[in-house]
């Protein structure tokens, strides 16, 4: 195998069990519970470009900026931990979604352009940042590049294996609806608090991993 396409298999692996397109599902449901089918398609492509977006730019500049302000990684990743404890928290003990309560509701004249606003809402926060753009996949993305930081070549592979799985994680969204059918909506609130927890959990190794290797302690 050729040096360039190892490693873009690297990073496509690498990525791909960062992101995990499957289990996202979960979230992005959980996350659009209130939205109707049109909504939640445009919320999925605003938040994946976002996310595609805000990768790009913490993989190539995240290191120098957390350099420039006195940030270390850890402290980063602390926060990032933080963070993402609080949302996966309301998965599990709040209601189904930021819309759900208004989703019976009949559409009157001048509610188009606050759903609208809630679609955007929805897709910068929670989809593009932390669901998709969270602090494990920042991490990484800062990591990939810089391992690559004089080669062009490399940086290049890195952002096309980004494309690449987050392109598979479009399609998965895109057809959340049909299997939002399929499973029911006490499916999908089932699905949301056991993802809610597995995110928590994820949140505290985040952060505990962050301490560990702070106070150079076993890894957790």
């Amino acid at each position: 195998m050729l040096p360039d396409q190892q490693l873009l298999l690297t990073q496509l692996i690498t990525l791909w069990a960062v992101l995990d397109p499957i289990s996202h599902l979960s979230l992005f449901m959980a996350a659009t519970a209130g939205l109707d089918k049109a909504e939640r398609r445009r919320a999925a492509v605003i938040s994946v470009l976002l996310a595609f977006a805000v990768l790009t730019f913490f993989g190539l500049a995240g290191q120098f900026l957390l350099h420039a302000m006195g940030v270390s990684l850890l402290s980063f990743q602390i926060a990032g931990g933080i963070v993402l404890l609080l949302f996966g928290l309301s998965m599990v003990l709040g209601e189904a979604g930021p819309l759900a309560k208004s989703e019976a509701k009949p559409r009157i004249e001048g509610d188009d352009a606050a759903r609208r606003e809630n679609v955007m809402s929805v897709a910068v926060y929670p989809l593009a940042t932390p669901i998709i753009a969270g602090p494990g996949a920042m991490l990484t993305m800062v990591l990939l590049i810089d391992n690559n930081r004089f080669s062009f070549t490399g940086q290049a592979l890195t952002l096309a294996s980004l494309a690449l799985v987050l392109a598979a994680l479009l399609i998965v969204f895109l057809a959340g609806h049909a299997i939002e059918r399929l499973i029911g909506r006490g499916g999908i609130q089932l699905l949301r608090r056991i993802m809610g927890l597995l995110l928590s959990a994820l949140a505290v190794n985040l952060v505990l991993s962050a301490v560990a290797a702070w106070l150079k302690l076993p890894p957790i």
